[in-house]
């Protein structure tokens, strides 16, 4: 195996995380929470059970909020995971028409690749 294999690999188990693959997407969407303003945000990634968005408010890992637009709908989503301004929200109770939206919207997109944050085809 030469180093540069070694680079590459994905640690065991850390593909499986997932259970749908993510997509770039960028689109303007709203944040929703009971204790705060409303908020501006852009996504950054979708896929059929969450996204990442890009918001300048705060929030903590565990709230519950809305996020509108999402599958053409109003979704509402938890708050798993926070890296400065980037949130990561897992979808909660999508209707079966907001999913096969979503899915039918990935399809057209190209991956996404947390890693290098893949911003350019190259």
């Amino acid at each position: 195996m030469s180093t540069n294999d070694v680079a590459t690999q994905v640690p065991a188990g850390l593909s499986e995380r997932r259970k749908h693959p993510r997509y770039r997407y960028s689109a303007p969407i709203m944040v929703r929470h009971a204790d705060s303003p409303e908020q501006r945000g852009m996504s950054v990634e979708i896929s059929e059970c969450g996204t990442s968005i890009m918001i300048g408010g705060f929030l903590n890992v565990g709230d519950k909020v809305e996020l509108e637009p999402v599958g053409s709908g109003t979704a509402t989503a938890i708050v798993r995971r926070c890296r400065g301004r980037l949130y990561g929200f897992e979808f909660l109770d999508l209707s079966p028409e907001q999913t096969e939206k979503i899915r039918d919207m990935c399809k057209m997109l190209p991956a996404y690749r947390s890693r290098t944050l893949d911003l350019w085809d190259r």
